[in-house]
């Protein structure tokens, strides 16, 4: 039996309506990329179900890791309506370099000013999204008596060792106190069942845990390859394959640029393309420097994203080596939807790499494999039936599992779960 499952008490469909529901996360709308899309998608379908959605977030800042709306470059805090969404923005550190001291910084900052806007919130329930702790830590702190659910999208301590970004000894740390926080949560949702297998064997109780999947965020452009290349001005010559999101240590993206290396010095090469930014993003375009078959491109807004993923032959998905119980790339559920092949260079044994085997949403090659990479990529290219069959079978995980009206379904029956928490301990006061 699946150690992931939906919660008793809260069927779909589960009514929310006039339940104060307070979230706390560093990232929301107009971030783009990573988790702002899901916990936006979150607050606002709960909003739409009825519930009274309060949000308590940082400034935008990724994953260019910089402030660039001058609206948040003076002040500390911000009230701002987004979508019917009461939406309180609190000024934290954003490093330059994200490495382990610029990230606690950054945590420590808003950890301790979103802890005191819990606090003094009158919500019924509330919601942290993880990897960030910090609002995690907060959700714990300002509780107050309050049920308190987490979204885990990532597990913090695993990545910490197997991004690079920190020993051994440091990630055990991040580790343990990661999973003492998730132990004292009421209800823990995760994005994929291996995440709940790994939380089973921390201590955290089974029958508080909840599946949560992430769901597609765009509407796919059912266009051709061609089309959408000469409406974004891209060349339309050569074969494209196209990586999206965050540029990186996570996504090791090294690899594809020595697969675009090994395809420039080819009789027919086929482009690789990042479409993104990120920490990494500079010295991989040195790295790349002088490949002709290799292109970067800024991030896209949500307008050309989807005509970015129509305009590519595959889909590049790229984790890493070493990369094996952290997390669940968000980019593949806009994947599946855009009806375009994805090659996944992976560990054979990560939580990706289950999924997509499962599902047969890609092929699969080792991670850190250029030579792997590319001849994956061109045998996706030159086979018409192995095309439609990838294509064929993203589709029906986007059905099963990522479909956007199944996601709202779920926030709300685990927002429910929460409220009755409210509801038998307000009982139990007056009894």
């Amino acid at each position: 039996m699946s150690a992931s499952h939906a919660l008793e008490g809260a069927p779909v469909g589960a009514d929310v309506s006039g339940l104060g529901v307070c979230i706390v996360g560093m990232h929301y709308a107009p971030e783009t990329t990573g988790n702002a899309p899901y916990t936006t998608a979150m607050a606002n379908a709960l909003h739409a179900a009825g519930a009274d959605v309060h949000v308590i977030t940082g400034v935008p800042h990724y994953p260019q890791w910089a402030v660039l709306d001058d609206r948040y470059r003076r002040g500390l805090s911000w009230q701002e309506e987004l979508d019917g969404v009461r939406v309180h923005r609190y000024r934290h550190a954003v490093p330059s370099t994200p490495d382990l001291l610029g990230r606690s910084r950054m945590e420590l900052s808003f950890g301790a000013l979103a802890a005191a806007a819990v606090a003094r919130d009158r919500s019924d329930v509330i919601i942290a999204v993880t990897p960030m702790l910090s609002g995690l830590t907060a959700a714990v702190i300002g509780r107050h008596g309050r049920p308190v659910g987490v979204l885990v999208q990532d597990l913090t301590g695993n990545g910490a060792t197997q991004s690079g970004a920190a020993g051994r000894t440091v990630a055990r740390a991040v580790g343990s106190a990661e999973y003492a926080l998730l132990r004292q949560a009421d209800r823990v949702g995760v994005i994929a069942p291996r995440f709940a297998e790994i939380l089973v064997g921390e201590g955290i109780r089974r029958e508080r845990i909840a599946d949560l999947p992430n769901f597609t965020h765009i509407e796919p452009q059912r266009i051709s390859r061609g089309a959408a290349r000469e409406a974004l001005g891209w060349p339309r010559s050569r074969a494209l394959a196209l990586h999206t999101g965050n540029i990186g240590m996570k996504q090791g993206l090294e690899t594809v640029v020595e697969a675009a290396r090994l395809s420039s010095q080819s009789a027919d090469p086929v482009d690789f393309m990042i479409v993104g930014d990120g920490n990494q993003r500079a010295r991989l375009e040195d790295l790349g420097s002088g490949i002709d078959a290799l292109h970067f491109v800024d991030p896209l807004d949500a307008a050309n994203y989807p005509y970015a993923l129509a305009a590519a032959d595959v889909l590049v998905l790229n984790e890493r080596p070493g990369m094996v119980e952290m997390s669940l790339p968000s980019k593949l559920t806009s994947y599946v939807a855009s009806q375009r092949p994805i090659v996944a260079a992976v560990e054979p044994t990560s939580i990706t790499a289950e999924v997509l085997r499962h599902s047969g949403a890609a092929h699969i090659v080792a991670a850190g494999d250029p030579a792997g990479l590319l001849r994956a990529t061109r045998e996706v290219i030159g086979d018409p039936q192995l095309r439609a069959r990838l294509v064929n079978a993203g589709m029906q995980l986007l059905e099963s599992t990522y479909s956007a009206a199944r996601a709202y379904e779920r926030y709300r029956a685990f927002a429910a779960s929460l409220g009755e928490l409210t509801a038998s301990r307000r009982s139990g006061d007056r009894c």
